[in-house]
């Protein structure tokens, strides 16, 4: 005696239930392959180069603008929002460069300070980066990222001279001079982690030639002691980027 699921399970079930299974494949192909369709003609407003861009040439609007492209020929990493990639601060071309129209891709970019060429990439004219001899007395709490003023002190000069100090009072230039690194007596870095390293050398970043000048002229004359005044944070995290 026959059941009843074998009374519904016929060649007339087996028909419909193939041909439902075809419509749900043939949907879903339709549906895969529309979409493989519009992504090869779909365009994307995305970052290209204006012109020929030279490796490490700073990124800015004027060198930098919009195309549209098929979707699927974006790369992953492609820039869609040019103020908001800028806004992050200084940016530079990497050692590849760009050629004009090609997109501009983020892997392909660097803050300068991990450049091949370091952080004398994003100097701006005038500016310049300065040891400045030092020790653990004279250098206390000095750390990258630091605001510092400078103090010169000057010894005896001649049998009745008196030793001085040159602050920023009489030298304005001594003032606010943002610290970018501190190294030792090998030229390692030191941070307020390192542990048992003295410091001997600060490096300064100074504003002008003359800035530069006259804290060559003030180390030459005595020895200049760095008095941390406040620190800038903003400045630091960008230079310790990427």
């Amino acid at each position: 005696m026959m059941g009843p699921g074998r009374k519904f399970w016929n060649k007339f079930t087996r028909l419909a239930i193939i041909i439902a299974i075809s419509l749900v494949i043939a949907v879903f192909t339709a549906n895969l392959n529309k979409a493989y369709i519009e992504s090869k003609v779909r365009l994307v407003k995305i970052v290209v180069a204006a012109e020929h861009i030279k490796p490490y040439t700073e990124l800015t609007k004027e060198n930098l603008t919009y195309r549209e492209v098929v979707e699927a020929e974006v790369p992953g990493d492609a820039i869609k929002d040019l103020d908001a990639f800028l806004a992050e601060g200084s940016v530079y071309a990497g050692e590849l460069g760009f050629v004009k129209g090609y997109p501009v891709k983020e892997s392909l970019t660097n803050c300068g300070v991990d450049s091949a060429l370091g952080a004398a990439l994003t100097l701006k004219e005038g500016k310049s980066y300065l040891g400045i001899s030092t020790d653990q007395v004279r250098a206390q709490f000095v750390t990258p990222g630091t605001r510092v003023d400078a103090y010169c002190y000057i010894e005896q000069q001649g049998l009745y001279g008196m030793p001085s100090v040159v602050t920023k009072a009489e030298e304005p230039l001594l003032a606010n001079l943002y610290v970018h690194s501190v190294k030792g007596k090998n030229n390692e870095e030191i941070t307020e982690k390192s542990e048992d390293a003295l410091p001997a050398v600060v490096v300064v970043e100074t504003e002008s030639t003359e800035q530069t000048g006259k804290l060559i002229y003030y180390q030459m004359m005595g020895e200049i002691f760095l008095v941390p005044t406040g620190a800038d944070p903003e400045k630091y995290l960008h230079s310790n980027a990427f």
